[in-house]
């Protein structure tokens, strides 16, 4: 299957692998990821972790564009071992790590 992205497509697309051997969870991103959006990958990372407590998660965000701004939100996360809801202001343990993107929007967001 091919998959073409373009700059103005406003939906992420993810596939999640496991590795039960190694206790990982890679939730690999496709799409453009800002700070209007992230909370969907927020919420994709507390469902996987609730199901797998035990698991590292690796969110690959190697083929996503990124802005700057959601970048850093991202990297906070990992520093913190804390996963927003995304949907209101709880936080959940978690061990995250992040393939960076290739790409990092530098344009300012306006939301």
């Amino acid at each position: 299957m091919t998959m073409h992205h373009h700059s103005g497509d406003p939906k992420l697309k993810v596939l999640i692998r496991l590795n039960a051997d190694a206790e990982t969870a890679r939730i690999e991103v496709h799409g453009v990821v800002t700070v209007a959006n992230v909370r969907a990958l927020y919420v994709v990372c507390r469902r996987v972790t609730s199901k797998l407590p035990s698991f590292e998660l690796v969110l690959d965000l190697a083929h996503a564009r990124v802005s700057a701004a959601a970048i850093e939100e991202l990297r906070e996360r990992a520093r913190a071992s804390l996963m927003s809801s995304g949907i209101d202001g709880t936080e959940t343990p978690c061990r995250l790590r992040l393939v960076d993107p290739l790409v990092i929007l530098k344009a300012k967001e306006h939301v």
